[in-house]
């Protein structure tokens, strides 16, 4: 059986993110903290298409505003 390919430090990065909005909207996510980016990864995976698409666009959002330097225009 193959090991999963482990997360990039901006994979977890987003997953951060995602959790944060599924919390928002109420999901409990309790689970130890080993298992948390297996966690928000199963949650996000148990999601209907839309509301995937919907989360992918606000953390898209929120990595593009974290990114953006202020002092050019």
């Amino acid at each position: 059986m193959d090991k999963p390919k482990p997360l990039s430090e901006r994979g977890k990065h987003r997953l951060r993110l995602a959790a944060g909005f599924l919390r928002a909207d109420g999901f409990k996510l309790d689970c130890p903290r080993d298992q948390f980016y297996d966690k928000v990864q199963e949650v996000l995976a148990s999601l209907p298409a839309d509301k995937q698409a919907d989360l992918k666009t606000l953390v898209d959002w929120v990595e593009d505003y974290d990114r953006h330097d202020p002092t050019q225009r």
